[in-house]
């Protein structure tokens, strides 16, 4: 059998050589896309990927507008409760780059209640995956995200593209045996009151595990654990958070599930 971590890599190469949209989620079969052709560029803009990871439930169009511009299609700005993009974003090969179109829906107060991509590969250009295999007895493996990218500064609630991975994670079992166990351990940094990050580290793996019971996950193979600022990943200088500290201390700020499978 091929180990996971090749499994998730060819599935986002596949996912980059053809355009598979994603089928239609349960109950909103009205969500449909625009052709790309009637978008008033006649191709994709570019657009920083982190102002899409900022968009949250909740947002008013005026903060979405702030961030994605003015939407790319005829849908008209003000009354309408779905606006519709299209990105482009870069694979990381050279200038090679992917079109993506992204679509919002608001609620009657113009506010942000749901996100949809077209095509599957592109929340896994925004969101990577890292994936490592353990050398134990058994087989386990280590999937790590950014907890940055799962979460909004300072909430335990999930962002759309946080959720957009982790059923990217529950996608990736499909054809493999399911693990038996998943331990999900949260992790801040060393910036802040240490009770309080550890806390908010065990409400943020509570919220992971809560998610993939969602999607179809046993809740009686899952443990979660808050570990504050313990084993950190890098060594940053400096006592105070700045911008540039707390850039360096990112990748402390996770979510690492360790995935257990029976023999």
């Amino acid at each position: 059998m091929k180990n996971r971590s090749t499994i998730l890599a060819i599935g986002l190469a596949i996912g980059l050589a053809g355009c598979a949209s994603n089928p239609p989620p349960a109950g909103k079969d009205e969500i449909h896309f625009p052709d790309l052709d009637n978008t008033y560029l006649k191709t994709g803009d570019f657009v920083e990927p982190d102002s899409v990871l900022r968009i949250s439930e909740g947002q008013h169009k005026d903060q979405v507008r702030l961030l994605l511009g003015h939407p790319h299609f005829s849908e008209g700005i003000f009354g309408v409760r779905e606006w519709d993009y299209a990105f482009n974003f870069y694979t990381g090969n050279g200038n090679e780059y992917i079109t993506c179109q992204y679509k919002l829906l608001f609620d009657r107060e113009m506010r942000v209640t749901d996100t949809y991509w077209r095509d599957a590969q592109c929340p896994a250009l925004l969101v990577p995956i890292q994936v490592e295999e353990l050398a134990t007895e058994t087989r386990q493996e280590k999937v790590i995200l950014s907890g940055d990218v799962l979460f909004g500064f300072d909430s335990d609630q999930l962002t759309f593209e946080g959720k957009r991975a982790l059923e990217r994670v529950v996608d990736s079992f499909h054809g493999t045996s399911s693990p038996a166990s998943i331990l999900i351990a949260g992790y801040a940094d060393r910036f802040g009151d240490a009770q309080y990050n550890l806390r908010l580290s065990q409400a943020r793996a509570e919220s992971v595990g809560t998610y993939l019971v969602s999607q179809g996950i046993s809740r009686s193979s899952i443990n979660t654990v808050g570990r504050g600022d313990a084993d950190p990943v890098v060594e940053c200088s400096g006592q105070v958070a700045t911008a540039s500290a707390k850039a360096c201390l990112k990748p402390n700020r996770r979510v690492e599930m360790t995935l257990t499978y029976r023999e």
